[in-house]
């Protein structure tokens, strides 16, 4: 049965790699068949940036938006999960519930109360390599807005009762998440792709959990939020002088420390493959994870790789959707991303099937994963990729407080604001013949790793055709 599917599989590919040298020669389509000419596309309206620092070393990013009486600030530091130290793995859950709970000054219902009261909203979260304040309110309000997020970055105090609380919330979590296939599959697939790397860590331990205190809150913190290793972007109705000198009123006084968050160091950028199994007894479906360690943001292959996922499964009518969902019926919704951090990335297809289909989807993963390593996309594939993708680029950063994120992420990446404009070109600029490279780079199925958490009595038989499973627990 093993070298059935084997012979199968390679004469498919054959035939289909003289498919796609055949479309190989055809002139790229500017519509889909049977469907008027699109329209022109709209350009992105780049933004002018004023990059300023102060001289604390604070960076700052000031965009004026004239217009709807809005303004986004976005405080950042270039640290975040894998900045934890080893011995308190999951700190950074807790610490993303409790900045913002209370300072000096304020406790965590005067910055609600004053916030409500300026129109505004504050957010907080963290990230493989980020740690952020955010807050969007009222331009009129400019002024008192950035000074609480000063007082917060500066003065966050951490009081024992938000921290108790925030602990508990995360030990239920831990165990509401616990029910999940997915939740002892992550582990097993993140260690497994990164082996030793910060990046590994998914799943705090609740001993470690229940023993995070307000001293380790509270250096954390300020190992973080330094001001030469973070930026201020501001983005909305005010002008960028107006900016400048709010930034400089409430951040200028902002003092560092000596002690730094330690370099994280970069990550694997392959990995053995392997054939990986979560025993889930009794389980009537198997979750599946497909994938291998990628290169960091910024890379070489960024755009090449958006448009290739794309038509791999990155989109609702991608290949993998259209066959193992609208074809075959072995999943409700397959997905697959390219998650790219400062450090490292990751590819990973995921679909959760019932037991008696679990080998048979694979055998689709792969079988599109190869395709896409051995023959030309269509044109009419790879213009509707790239629309989707130019698209959702243009929508996603209409607003002050998208646009404000978008160069968040860039700057935490080392990119700058002039890389905006990259984006639709470097997009446009891949060929058919970039996709394949891809396929065979990136997407060839031998070079991934299998993670599947189900009913290994069910499953187990049939995966044995694939190769040698490991048993693994989290």
């Amino acid at each position: 049965m093993k070298h059935a599917w084997i012979i199968n599989t390679l004469l498919c590919l054959s035939l289909l790699a003289g498919y796609g040298s055949a479309q190989a020669k055809d002139q790229k389509n500017t519509a889909i068949k049977g469907l008027p000419d699109y329209a022109p596309d709209k350009p992105l309206v780049l933004p002018d940036v004023v990059e300023k620092r102060l001289t604390n070393g604070l960076t700052l990013w000031l965009i004026e938006r004239p217009g709807l009486p809005l303004v986004s600030m976005y405080l950042a530091a270039k640290a975040g999960e894998a900045s934890d130290p080893a011995h308190l793995k999951g700190l950074s859950n807790v610490l993303s519930a409790t900045i913002g709970s209370g300072t000096s000054q304020r406790n965590s219902r005067q910055i609600a109360e004053q916030l409500q009261a300026l129109g505004a909203e504050i957010n907080v979260g963290i990230g493989k390599d980020i740690s952020y304040i955010g807050i969007n309110g009222l331009s009129t309000g400019a002024d008192s807005l950035l000074e609480i997020l000063a007082d917060t970055a500066r003065n966050s105090s951490f009081p024992e009762n938000e921290v108790k609380l925030a602990v508990e919330n995360e030990l239920q979590s831990i165990i509401a998440s616990k029910s999940q296939p997915s939740y002892d599959l992550n582990q097993v697939f993140y260690r497994h792709l990164f082996d030793k790397h910060p990046y590994a860590f998914i799943n705090p331990d609740p001993k470690i959990i229940s023993k995070i205190t307000r001293s380790d809150l509270h250096q954390a913190f300020k190992q973080r939020f330094q001001p030469d290793q973070s930026i201020l972007i501001l983005v909305g109705n005010l002008s960028t002088r107006q900016m400048e000198t709010l930034a400089d009123k409430h951040f200028s006084g902002w003092e560092g420390q000596d002690q730094k968050t330690p370099a994280i160091p970069p990550a694997p950028e392959t990995a053995p493959p392997a054939l990986l199994l979560v025993d889930r007894p009794n389980s009537v479906q198997s979750t599946i994870y497909v994938g291998r360690p990628m290169p960091a943001a910024g890379n070489a292959d960024e755009f090449p790789l958006k448009v290739a996922n794309t038509i791999f499964g990155g989109a609702f009518g991608s290949r993998l959707t259209m066959n193992i969902r609208e074809d075959k019926g072995y999943t409700y919704s397959p997905r697959t991303s390219v998650t790219s951090w400062a450090r490292g990335g990751m590819f990973r297809a995921s679909a959760s099937v019932r037991n008696a289909v679990t080998a048979a989807t694979l055998v689709e993963i792969f079988y599109e994963q190869d395709r896409l390593a051995t023959t030309l996309p269509e044109n009419e594939e790879l213009v509707r990729a790239q629309r989707y993708l130019k698209g959702r680029f243009l929508l996603a950063n209409e607003t002050s407080s998208a646009l404000a994120a978008t160069l968040t992420g860039y700057w935490i990446v080392g990119k700058t604001p002039a890389d905006l404009a990259k984006y639709v070109p470097g997009i446009e600029g891949v060929s058919k013949q970039d996709i394949q490279r891809m396929g065979r780079k990136y997407f060839a199925s031998r070079k991934q790793t299998v993670a599947i958490s189900g009913d290994a009595q069910a499953i187990a038989d049939e995966l044995s055709l694939f190769g040698e499973i490991k048993l693994v627990r989290p």
